[in-house]
């Protein structure tokens, strides 16, 4: 697979685990669920390793919340790019009401890919 030039990924994070999910920034692409990780630095690092061979720049992108801002600052110490979105900027269609951790990184994903970023 060639490189794309952006990847986008979503993470929907909470205390214990964060799903995440990204897409790559080209006419078309699927978005793609890589699971549920751990919220420490180890398993972020983990999952950075692993995506610079699909892409040469990686944008982050999460919801605001109450897990704290450090995971900001460890993304743009290691000049990639991050986005932290209040959960009320976020658009979702009428009448959707299903809320799951995987469809919810899906979703920011796809939003940066579709060039929010």
């Amino acid at each position: 697979m060639p490189q794309a030039s952006t990847l986008s990924i979503g993470m929907d994070v909470h205390k214990e685990s964060m799903a995440v999910a990204d897409v790559a920034k080209e006419h078309a692409a699927a978005v793609v669920s890589l699971g549920t990780f751990g919220t420490r630095q180890c398993a972020i690092d983990t999952l950075m390793r692993q995506r610079p061979s699909k892409a040469q720049h990686l944008v982050f992108v999460y919801e605001a919340g109450p897990c704290g801002s450090w995971r900001y600052r460890s993304l743009t110490k290691k000049d990639d790019g991050c986005w932290v979105v209040a959960p009320s900027f976020i658009p979702t269609k009428a009448g959707d009401r299903g809320k799951t951790d995987r469809r919810d990184a899906m979703h920011l994903a796809s939003l940066m890919g579709e060039g929010c970023g």
